[in-house]
């Protein structure tokens, strides 16, 4: 799904934000990534959802090296990838309902079929009587699930999340889980930014983490058990 090899970045002519950074991730796996504040995470994550290329190394996506890739290939490998971004980037003159519905009108789903789809989704995430709201009438934490759930509408292949919880409660945000959990199942590869410990320890996922631009991986109980049962 994921391979980094030697993978550096840097903006501008400053000091690499991320060096020689390796790993591979496998269809299906789900990992947190974690590290200290600064340590890289978001600009890793701009790398994986094809935000920006690297300034040296090998980023493989989907069997593909996207150092070779023009804008439109690319773009065809974006519709395979849901994101949550830490800002939620919610298209302000469109309402809840409409921001979840994006996704799925730009792959020409039946009109039906969204909205069933639509209001299913927001009523799971407790939002279903302010689907005609727009997202500054909203709280954080409401605007974080809209965002939430317009990632993870299309069932997509690879899931990137930028502390998708950070704004809401532990009921919430143990429910969100719960749903990405499910959405792993069905075969999306997940990968969660987080510096939630509980929710580490509870769901026990492999951890990515990043300490002044390198990555080690520390594997837990679980996510062995996982690889030996060749469920990721």
């Amino acid at each position: 799904m994921i391979k980094f090899e030697f993978v550096g970045l840097r903006y501008g002519v400053g000091p690499e934000v991320l060096s020689d950074v390796n790993f591979t991730l496998e269809p299906g796996s789900f990992h947190f990534l974690t590290g200290a504040s600064g340590a890289g995470k978001t600009s890793l994550l701009s790398l994986m959802y094809l935000g920006r290329k690297p300034t040296r190394g090998l980023v493989s996506m989907f069997g593909q090296n996207i150092n070779k890739l023009e804008r439109k290939q690319l773009w065809s490998l974006r519709q395979r990838i849901g994101v949550v971004f830490q800002d939620f980037r919610l298209l302000p003159h469109l309402s809840a309902f409409d921001n979840v519905a994006l996704p799925l009108r730009i792959m020409g789903r039946p009109e039906k079929e969204t909205r069933n789809n639509v209001g299913e989704l927001l009523e799971w995430v407790g939002l279903g009587d302010y689907k005609n709201a727009l997202p500054q009438t909203l709280s954080g934490g409401q605007q974080q699930r809209v965002a939430i759930a317009r990632a993870v509408i299309g069932r997509p292949k690879l899931l990137l999340a930028d502390e998708p919880t950070g704004n809401l409660d532990d009921e919430i945000g143990f429910r969100l889980m719960n749903l990405f959990e499910q959405l792993n199942r069905m075969g999306t590869t997940i990968v969660i930014a987080t510096h939630n410990n509980a929710i580490m320890e509870k769901f026990g996922h492999s951890r990515l983490i990043l300490e002044m631009g390198s990555m080690r991986v520390e594997e837990t109980r679980s996510s062995l058990r996982r690889k030996m049962e060749g469920v990721y």
